[in-house]
């Protein structure tokens, strides 16, 4: 029951950063900037520390691989990088166990560096042509800022999904 939960908001998730896509790029002063959240990948993150890093790696897998689908530019960049952060996130996290202030810290940074390996790995396959101080400055910076809003909700989510029954109980 509990990975089915898990399944269905991770969808819920991948399916909240498809429509903050279509509200990106927003213009300001003549220039575009980007807002991408990554509510999925939080939430893969969270599942990592609460529940497990194999149910995360799994969930990392199958919505990585979807992820790839619907884009459709390069297939297998997203499912590796969901698994390698998810990998990192449970061997660093062994430090902070369970505390708020580093975990949020950790996840906000994995979360960028996602952001940068996605964009290197494009850059190098020369499917982006954004340079690196616009990168930083007109979508990594804005993004990371909305990351950080949306991560307390992402933060409730995980931790009410983790609580779950694993089974259904007959009331016997």
């Amino acid at each position: 029951m509990k990975a089915i939960i898990i399944f269905l908001f991770s969808l819920l998730f991948m399916y909240l950063d498809f429509l903050f896509a279509g509200f990106s790029p927003v213009m300001f002063s003549g220039l575009e900037v980007y807002f991408v959240p990554r509510l999925l990948l939080m939430y893969v993150l969270l599942i990592s520390i609460y529940v497990s890093p194999s149910m995360s790696a799994f969930i990392g897998i199958v919505t990585g691989l979807m992820l790839d689908v619907y884009i459709g530019s390069v297939y297998g960049v997203h499912a590796f990088g969901m698994v390698a952060f998810v990998a990192f996130m449970h061997t660093a996290f062994r430090v902070f166990y369970k505390d708020f202030v580093a975990m949020a810290f950790v996840i906000l940074l994995l979360t960028f560096l996602y952001e940068t390996y996605i964009y290197f790995i494009y850059r190098v396959l020369d499917l982006v042509y954004m340079p690196i101080f616009d990168y930083l400055a007109l979508r990594a910076a804005p993004s990371l800022l909305l990351n950080a809003l949306l991560f307390f909700f992402v933060f409730v989510t995980a931790l009410k999904t983790s609580k779950v029954r694993n089974n259904l109980q007959s009331r016997h």
